[in-house]
């Protein structure tokens, strides 16, 4: 058997001895009681710092304070942002089973005034008279104090048939002593289940608790008020540049709730390619934040560039002057006409007239930049560069080379250079969004938002990107920008095309790798198209769509 320890001895006086070796044992268990305290703290400040929902840190706040004194109710409550009433943001209660807020449902209660009607502070309650006055206050009996009115405390317990006795009420306090919400526990209890007082131990406790809570929250509310004010500027700066285009207000704006509309699905979605496919709440609004910013670099496009309407617009639309020549020729050829008495000439003159005027129309259409030049159309318009006639001594002439250069482009209204001017704000969002120090949540928001200009197949720009540098997100935003553009009825140089034209030009581009057919697929199956058109897109735009069929042209068996 092992030898039994002689006890410490202090002194050699028996009954001094024994009196120091039980102050010395209530010492040992002080110092255990605030090390659990301590390390009690330390678990719970761990928590605190980990979570990012405010709901959810205000449930584990209370927990806490619960464990702690073993109190049999609690409500939490929150400063409202206008600062003029206190919110219920969590309310228990054991014994009549009660369990509202957090994570546990929304609190339909009405907020408690912080002031009475004549802007004086509200006392009466307990929760704003602590709010009011910053401090800790305790009662061993509420029924039996004259600090604040209890009659709606003694009303609740009688329609509940419950009896609230001990409580307190702590204010939480951010770093400048300013009220952030109010703790309030109702009935502490023994290990035997009998209210008592909450006592010092207990009010220390939730002193260290609330401080520490406190700071914890206004650093997360401080952290969601910078992203909610990122979030903000981003959207102010995003409709500036759609209210600089008379023609394309609004695009970004649709660009990105469609980006948001695709993301959200795509995240409770069970099935298909992308069942594995969850996005958190913080990727969801990096997806926003970047579908907001993807045209942020046109904040550097000339107007001219971006509302170039027709082939021949700068600060005006130029056809008119060319309209103008070509009634002038006109004019002066039937004066000549008139003046000459050779049939020969007349016929000629006649002639040419019915040309010139036949030309003056196609040269109209050919400005409106709606339908594709062909070669012949090409050398029609260059035919009309070189004539030229002469009468009286004046030489009078229809196109400048300025006018055929523009004339002469094949699709749409921008020159090749102008083009190129256009593109560049895919890189300019990239260059923007790449000075600025986004938190690491949000790092790859440059590389979403720059990207939707990217094809999978190398081909697009301003990177030439392959697919396996695109990640999903940059894919989203890329398809929601083609379903804009393509869909669109603002545009001058063009109509909207019908819903079945647009997702058949998207089906040819996911068959050519330009966008990513799976994720076609998902707006196609999801009926997410339909949605977006219903919403988005002119009603007279908006038929039926053969999925079926225009599956198979980007599913082609190999």
């Amino acid at each position: 058997m092992a030898k039994k320890q002689n006890p410490k001895r202090y002194c050699e006086n028996d009954e001094m001895n024994d009196k120091i070796a039980a102050i010395v044992k209530q010492v040992e268990i002080n110092n255990k009681a605030q090390q659990r305290d301590m390390d009690s703290l330390i678990n719970i400040a761990i928590a605190l710092s980990a979570e990012n929902d405010i709901h959810m840190i205000f449930n584990l706040i209370l927990e806490e304070a619960l464990n702690y004194t073993n109190a049999d109710g609690a409500t939490v409550y929150r400063l409202a942002d206008d600062q003029q009433s206190l919110k219920f943001e969590i309310v228990y209660n054991r014994t009549m089973s009660i369990r509202m807020g957090g994570k546990h449902g929304k609190i339909t209660w009405p907020n408690i005034p912080m002031y009475n009607p004549d802007s004086s502070p509200q006392l009466r309650n307990l929760a704003t008279l602590v709010a009011h006055k910053g401090e800790i206050m305790n009662f061993p009996d509420v029924y039996n104090q004259d600090v604040f009115d209890c009659s709606g405390t003694k009303a609740f317990d009688a329609k509940n048939k419950y009896r609230s006795c001990s409580m307190v009420a702590i204010p939480l306090k951010d770093h400048e002593d300013e009220i952030r919400g109010v703790i309030q526990l109702i009935n502490a209890m023994d290990e035997n289940g009998t209210v008592i007082s909450f006592d010092e131990q207990h009010l220390s406790m939730l002193r260290g608790l609330a401080s520490l809570a406190a700071i914890i929250l206004t650093n997360k509310l401080l952290i969601t008020g910078l992203e909610t004010l990122l979030q903000q500027f981003v959207r102010s700066i995003a409709g500036a540049i759609d209210r600089k285009s008379k023609y394309t207000g609004g695009h970004i704006t649709r660009v990105a709730e469609i980006t948001e509309k695709i993301a959200n699905r795509l995240s409770r979605t069970h099935t298909g390619n992308y069942k594995q496919i969850h996005f958190n709440l913080e990727e969801l609004k990096a997806i926003s934040m970047a579908g907001w910013m993807h045209d942020l670099g046109k904040i550097i496009t000339p107007a001219y560039i971006m509302d170039k309407a027709t082939k021949l617009e700068t600060i005006f639309d130029r056809v008119e002057l060319v309209m103008t020549r070509f009634d002038l020729i006109i004019a002066v050829m039937k004066r000549d006409y008139s003046l000459t008495e050779n049939a020969e000439d007349r016929d000629r003159l006649s002639e040419k007239i019915k040309h010139i005027t036949e030309e003056k129309s196609f040269v109209a259409k050919a400005n409106t930049g709606g339908e594709f030049m062909t070669n012949e159309d090409i050398i029609r318009m260059e035919l009309l560069a070189e004539f030229s006639y002469s009468s009286h001594g004046k030489n009078y002439f229809l196109l400048t080379k300025n006018e055929l250069k523009n004339l002469t482009i094949r699709k749409g209204t921008l020159l090749s250079e102008e083009f190129e001017i256009m593109k560049e704000h895919a890189s300019v969002t990239q260059e923007m969004l790449a000075q600025l120090t986004f938190p690491k949540k949000y790092r790859l928001v440059p590389l979403y938002a720059s990207s939707h200009h990217e094809k999978l197949n190398g081909k697009g720009y301003p990177l030439g990107l392959l697919a396996e540098q695109l990640p999903l997100q940059a894919r989203i935003i890329a398809i929601a920008d083609l379903f804009e553009a393509l869909t669109a009825s603002d545009r001058p140089y063009k109509p909207g095309k019908s819903l079945s034209e647009t997702m058949k030009i998207m089906a040819f581009m996911a068959k050519d790798m330009d966008i990513d057919a799976n994720l076609l697929d998902f707006i196609l199956d999801s009926g997410l198209y339909l949605e977006f058109a219903e919403e988005y897109v002119k009603k007279n735009q908006i038929d039926e769509v053969d999925i079926p069929s225009l599956k198979k042209m980007y599913h082609q068996e190999t």
